[in-house]
């Protein structure tokens, strides 16, 4: 992936100079894995299965989930960084958390990525945030909340009947997750729900940890 990590420079918001190493970007003490935190309505019932396996790791929130988010959290990611209700949820974000986007004229946000083979980014913010986790050498990346179907987000009970976000869907985008789960990358992530569980796969401790399996029926050893 021809992309790299460059500081948000809110007086000269095409700034191009790269942050080096990425290293910088990865939280103390270093964990190998990533829990990516999406907006659909599974989200807390994902996130809870993912504290259940009990597995040291860093969190990425992607978009709206930063306003509930109710544990610590490294990283938040934005892909309509340039939208004044993005920046607001970014101004909120706590001290220390990296603030990650694509858009130029991103208020309140650290990092911005630069994709140089192409002229922008396509595809849902939690395809951004994947590239991003790959980039920072995380091994073991985990989808929370983000089946990519129809079922909404955790917050359409809240927005107005004609907010056009109750009716938002991002199915359209599955064949993305499609191609990436064709991709070698794909080895390194999997999902609690829908159709990109259906993709990747489930995590389970025992993939998180590299807990080899036996032959005896296989069990973990």
């Amino acid at each position: 992936m021809s992309i790299r990590p460059t500081r948000v420079d809110e007086e000269n918001w095409l700034n191009l100079e790269p942050i080096e190493p990425v290293s910088k970007l990865r939280p103390k003490p270093l964990r190998h894995t990533i829990l990516i935190v999406g907006d659909a309505t599974c989200v807390w019932e994902d996130i809870a299965k993912m504290r259940a396996l009990k597995v040291p790791h860093d969190t990425m929130l992607i978009n709206h989930v930063a306003l509930a988010y109710p544990y610590k959290y490294q990283h938040y990611v934005a892909g309509d960084s340039h939208m004044e209700d993005m920046q607001r949820i970014a101004a909120k974000v706590p001290d220390g958390v990296i603030k990650h986007c694509w858009n130029p004229n991103s208020k309140n946000f650290d990092v911005r990525w630069l994709q140089l083979d192409k002229a922008g980014w396509s595809g849902t913010t939690a395809n951004l945030a994947v590239k991003i986790s790959v980039i920072l050498g995380y091994l073991k990346i985990v989808l929370a909340g983000v089946p990519m179907d129809f079922s909404g987000h955790w917050y359409d009970e809240f927005l107005p009947e004609n907010d056009r976000k109750r009716k938002s869907n991002h199915l359209h985008h599955l064949w993305k997750w499609n191609e990436l789960a064709c991709r070698p990358q794909a080895r390194l992530m999997r999902s609690f729900s829908g159709n990109t569980r259906d993709n990747l796969g489930e995590p389970t401790r025992e993939w998180l940890l590299d807990i080899p399996r036996s032959n005896n029926g296989g069990k973990p050893k």
